[in-house]
Formats: structure tokens, sequence, C-alpha cells
């Protein structure tokens, strides 16, 4: 990242790169963790409701204790693994979008850093943004994620870049041209 004209970026989006913003989003978003939350509400009142229907409505009394354990199943599960059934959920449903008209399948991404601000374009999209309102920038072992607002998360994903030192170079690069422009990031 030594000239001007080398702090740009090229990269095509991969089932990769969906896996791991997906996972990234359900792990660090408000969105993420309710998805998470609700899981686990899901799994906790079925088991509840399966107690109390076998302790309401009398059957055999070996089939009730089987259908107490299934409910103690279903809690347990719920509680320890709603994250991972989450995420599961979440790669099957980016399997099952490969080739639907709601993927993004811009050709190629550009991103372009200048001192101001930086510019992206995919395909027929072009837009620009100042380093000040960036939100946050978060580096992870797959991708940078910078927080255009709430619900807007660009990734630039490490095969945008020759290595990870370089991606890290970017990171903190871009860091430091949100807090020149007087922008407040964590």
């Amino acid at each position: 990242m030594a000239s001007k004209k080398q702090r740009e970026v090229h990269f095509k989006l991969t089932d990769d790169d969906y896996k791991a913003f997906g996972s990234y989003r359900i792990m660090y978003t408000d969105q993420g963790h309710k998805l998470v939350r609700r899981q686990r509400l899901t799994f906790l009142l079925t088991g509840i409701m399966i107690a109390v229907l076998f302790t309401l409505f009398h059957v055999d009394q070996k089939f009730t204790y089987m259908m107490y354990v299934l409910a103690a199943i279903l809690i347990i599960v719920g509680l320890f693994f709603a994250e991972t059934l989450v995420l599961r959920q979440q790669d099957k449903a980016i399997e099952a979008s490969k080739n639907s008209a709601e993927r993004v399948h811009a050709p190629e991404n550009i991103v372009r850093f200048d001192e101001d601000q930086f510019h992206t374009i995919a395909g027929d999209d072009e837009q620009s943004f100042a380093y000040k309102d960036i939100k946050l920038i978060d580096l992870t072992q797959e991708a940078i994620y910078v927080w255009l607002s709430d619900e807007m998360i660009m990734s630039l994903p490490l095969h945008a870049f020759r290595n990870m030192d370089e991606m890290k170079e970017y990171y903190k690069w871009i860091k430091e041209k949100i807090q020149a422009q007087g922008g407040t990031v964590k």
C-alpha cells in the first residue's frame, strides 16, 4: 500500500465470503444475537410445553417419562447449541440461494480508497462514503468489516489483499483516516 494508486482492491465475493459474513453478522450484531435468543426461546418453550402437556394429560407412565427426557434434551440443546444451529441454518440458506435473484452477482467489486473518502463499485452500482461516517471497522481472519450503519456492513475479504499483513495495513490506514476526519470508531 505504498503509493496512492495502489489503494484499490478488486475481488469477487465467493460462497465462503457470504458464509464468513453471515457468521460475523450472527456473532457480532444485535440482529444476529436476536436470532440466537429467539432460537433459544423456541427450544425452551417447546420443551416446557411438552412437559406440561404430558403432566396434564396422563398416558402410560414410561411414555410420560420418555417425554420428560425429550423435553429436557430440547431445553438443553436449545440453551447450549442455539448459536451453532443458527449458524448451520444460515450456511444452508446461503447454499440454497446460490443461483437466486436475491444474491448479489456483481462480476467484480472494486473499492478505491482516496484521501477523503472511499468509493465502491459493484457492477452498475457506484457509491462514495466519507471516512468520518464509518460507525465501526472490524478486522477478523476472514475480512475487514466496515460498518456504514447498523444495517449496512461492507465486507473486504482477505482474498482481496495479497496477504493478512496487507489487510492489516489497510485496516490501520482506514482507521487513521476515520480518526483524522473526526469520526469515532472502537
